[in-house]
């Protein structure tokens, strides 16, 4: 009996510290997000989505797709790294979007992976002219999303 109850606390300690491990791994990347009064919701995609944390970003961005329904913006404003990893968990995430009839866009994604983007001929799938409508895959500037909330605010001034 003794033995089974260390066997236990064995593995429970094992399962903690591969817990633990994973945390560190990934805490170079920072995952948030809000429901927007318009419906929208907005991912914070902060840190390095690389190797080690694009998973991790994908089932979080898939899971916000899943429960929200709506329209889904990943906000990269506080994205500082992106490798090949990275790139191929935003793709994932607009096709996922897009298998589940979800708008996607990208907002504020830096001048490097623009170009990035362009290179690998990506640009076609993420970045529209922002002229049209909005379309899966769609990139917003960080200053189409300030006169968003603009906008927001001035419906909240009216309503009180």
């Amino acid at each position: 009996m003794l033995r089974c109850v260390t066997d236990a606390r064995a593995v429970e300690e094992e399962v903690v510290v591969a817990a633990r491990d994973e945390l560190e791994r990934t805490a170079s990347m920072k995952l948030d997000h809000r429901i927007c009064p318009t419906g929208e919701a907005v991912v914070d995609l902060g840190g390095d989505l690389d190797i080690l944390s694009a998973d991790v970003a994908v089932n979080y961005v898939t899971d916000v797709i899943d429960r929200h329904r709506g329209p889904v913006t990943v906000n990269l404003t506080a994205l500082a790294f992106c490798d090949a990893r990275g790139l191929a968990a935003l793709v994932r995430m607009v096709g996922y979007a897009e298998q589940k009839g979800c708008r996607f866009r990208l907002a504020s994604p830096s001048p490097r992976l623009i170009k990035i983007m362009r290179i690998t001929r990506l640009d076609r799938r993420f970045l529209t002219s922002q002229a049209s409508a909005p379309a899966p895959g769609e990139f917003v500037r960080q200053a189409d999303l300030f006169k968003t909330a603009a906008s927001i605010a001035e419906i909240q001034d009216q309503d009180q």
